[in-house]
């Protein structure tokens, strides 16, 4: 089995309002997803709470780096 994902992190965007998880592959981080929250309890939106997102963005971080290859084949054949 392999690990597809090496390395993950959490960015946390004040101005956005969202926890940001990205990748790292080979030497470049890439975005993988966010999640927003919102400071107000009274709206009911799909936003969650501050500490309920940065939780999420935890979980999906971890949940990448257990992420493996369990099989791979390629129909792929050189002409000589």
């Amino acid at each position: 089995m392999r690990h597809i994902y090496k390395s993950t992190k959490v960015i946390y965007d004040a101005h956005l309002k969202e926890y940001q998880v990205y990748y790292r592959n080979w030497f470049t981080w890439h975005f993988d997803s966010a999640y927003k929250y919102d400071e107000n309890p009274a709206w009911t939106g799909n936003n969650a709470n501050k500490d309920q997102a940065k939780e999420r963005a935890i979980n999906r971080a971890q949940a990448m780096l257990d992420t493996v290859e369990i099989w791979k084949q390629s129909n792929i054949s050189y002409y000589v």
